[in-house]
């Protein structure tokens, strides 16, 4: 270290002024291929990231196209079913109710509503994911003017 310092005082005036333009004439292709090499770089960082990108969207649509093609099972067919005739059983309580022609009416209605929500023709063809949203169809349905038909023709049927 000592030898270079040595060698850097020695040098005259018009040698100090003419080495930084060596300097920049050794070390500026260096720095401009090391330059260009991180632009290079930059833009193979960039293109991965768009790869990346485009891959994460289409494993994100192949996600959503299973879950939509993953239908609810057999068993959870009877869950619905059974949750709907329950909900029809417990509508009617309320209207002091016990009629059988009436159930089946009022769960046919629930039944309606859930297939044209999904707009499919039978309970088995709702995509698995809905399920739970479909127990929370039945568990809150309550179509005041379907009760009310059904009641009156009870009434009348009872009437008669």
């Amino acid at each position: 270290m000592t030898d270079s310092n040595n060698a850097l005082s020695n040098l005259t005036p018009a040698q100090a002024e003419a080495l930084p333009a060596v300097i920049q004439q050794v070390l500026g292709p260096i720095m401009e291929n090391m330059a260009r090499m991180f632009a290079q770089n930059a833009q193979a960082l960039e293109q991965i990231a768009a790869t990346q990108q485009a891959q994460a969207d289409r494993m994100e649509a192949l996600e959503k196209q299973i879950r939509l093609n993953t239908l609810v099972t057999t068993k959870q067919v009877q869950y619905i079913n059974n949750a709907i005739r329950a909900r029809a059983r417990e509508l009617l309580m309320k209207k002091e109710i016990e009629d059988a022609k009436a159930i089946q009416k009022i769960s046919n209605a629930i039944r309606k509503s859930i297939l044209s929500r999904y707009g499919v023709a039978a309970l088995h063809e709702i995509p698995k994911h809905e399920y739970s949203v479909v127990m929370n169809q039945v568990n809150m349905w309550n179509d005041m003017l379907c009760m009310r038909d059904v009641v009156k023709e009870v009434r009348s049927r009872e009437s008669e």
